[in-house]
């Protein structure tokens, strides 16, 4: 009972030397006697920052390693079409040999690769080229300043080469080429 006795006189004496007492200000916590509270907040903060920041770090990283890893699987895709090129010209020296088959066209594993492979002639004849007349990739089909024209007249047969590379993930790259062979003049 003394003990509270005595608080109650020290509160009206303090209250006697302020009369009219600041009431938003002492119903305030006092911020200056919480120090460790407020390293806490700022050390929860940093670390909120610190783990946002590794984890995009983390999430652009792996998307780029997504990124690489398709360019090389379109990569591959375009060597296999390539690949399937060369037997497609192989297809169309064949054709040619042997007028009497028009065209092939077949499916074919390269690696792990499904490539449709269609070999066809373009005319059902062969195309005459007249003495002295110019002709487009005149010097790609009979060699360095010659042409089928420039030899005195000649005869070719061309052939229409198309790959088509899918793979397992869905990458695709298809090819087309358009082979010529000359036929020699008789």
């Amino acid at each position: 009972m003394k003990k509270n006795r005595k608080s109650e006189v020290e509160r009206l004496r303090s209250y006697e030397k302020n009369f009219f007492p600041n009431l938003v200000t002492s119903k305030l916590p006092n911020f200056n006697s919480s120090k460790k509270g407020i390293a806490l907040l700022i050390a929860l903060g940093t670390m909120i920052v610190i783990l946002t920041i590794g984890s995009l770090s983390i999430y652009l990283i792996t998307k780029g390693l997504k990124v690489t890893a398709g360019q090389t699987r379109y990569e591959t895709a375009y060597e296999s079409a390539v690949a399937s090129l060369e037997i497609g010209k192989a297809r169309a020296n064949y054709l040619n040999q042997n007028f009497a088959i028009s065209d092939t066209s077949e499916v074919i594993q390269v690696g792990k690769y499904t490539v449709n492979l269609d070999v066809e002639r373009t005319s059902p004849g062969s195309a005459y080229v007249p003495s002295g007349m110019a002709q487009k990739f005149g010097r790609a089909i009979a060699g360095p300043g010659s042409s089928a024209g420039a030899a005195g007249g000649g005869t070719y047969r061309t052939y229409y080469v198309k790959v088509k590379s899918v793979g397992g993930a869905g990458e695709q790259v298809t090819l087309e080429i358009l082979q010529r062979y000359t036929m020699e003049s008789e």
